[in-house]
């Protein structure tokens, strides 16, 4: 099958699925993976796809669902949830900031876990909520139909009053040069604040975000304490000199 075919057929499972998973496209197509990484990384490239770890997704103009997030990559995000889990839970008051990475490393948390959780997350808050010794505060304020999470100014309001231990920030695109950024402005505006709200901030960051720029600036890569990856990403270095400590599973 040539590029172009193997590319069209691609856009046609995202426009009828929502995504598609490389594995499924390999077994479909007779093809490697590395070729088909190598052609979602071109309709990355121009806007036609989004891609995540483990296939790609509908781009940032038209964000899959937040269920088809949580699936796609699921055990790389789990794995770095385990990976940071004994860090996080050294911490009693912690924010944990919306998006599917977050989502499945709240239900890494152990039962006997005792502490705080605020988020802006509904469904981290629902999660949490079945945990006997945790506290869930949620964030108010209007729900973002495509992040699922609550923003405006109620939510802005309520985040210039917290101060926690720890704050795990959802982060979509990072890159050295044009930091932590976002498709969505008023999730910029409220991660900002976020940011301010923590002793320490950490991220859990599966590799194919590294060097993704989306539209809006959420603040330089500088303003987070820990990374936690899969794998060592070439701007490990960049970051390392910026003051962020790059924890991952080859430590």
């Amino acid at each position: 099958m040539m590029k172009v075919e193997r590319q069209e057929l691609i856009l046609k499972r995202v426009a009828d699925s929502g995504r598609v998973v490389v594995t499924d496209l390999a077994k479909e197509m007779g093809v490697t993976e590395t070729t088909l990484r190598k052609d979602l990384q071109e309709l990355d490239d121009r806007g036609a796809v989004q891609r995540v770890h483990g296939g790609a997704i509908k781009p940032d103009t038209e964000l899959s669902r937040f269920e088809n997030r949580v699936d796609l990559g699921a055990d790389v995000k789990k794995r770095l949830a385990e990976l940071a889990m004994d860090e996080i839970c050294e911490n009693r008051v912690i924010f944990i900031d919306g998006g599917s990475t977050n989502y499945l490393a709240a239900q890494a948390f152990p039962r006997d876990w005792e502490g705080t959780v605020i988020t802006n997350s509904p469904a981290v808050a629902l999660w949490m909520s079945d945990y006997d010794h945790v506290e869930v505060n949620m964030l108010p304020g209007t729900i973002n139909h495509k992040s699922k999470e609550t923003v405006g100014s109620a939510a802005l309001t309520a985040l210039q009053q917290l101060h926690c231990d720890l704050v795990l920030l959802g982060v979509s695109s990072i890159d050295p040069e044009h930091g932590i950024t976002t498709p969505y402005l008023e999730s910029a505006e409220t991660k900002r604040v976020i940011i301010k709200a923590g002793a320490k901030v950490m991220s859990l960051i599966t590799p194919e975000k590294f060097g993704r720029i989306s539209t809006y600036r959420i603040a330089g890569c500088n303003e987070l304490d820990v990374i936690v990856t899969e794998g060592t990403p070439d701007c490990a270095g960049a970051l390392a000199a910026m003051g962020v400590a790059v924890r991952t599973d080859r430590q």
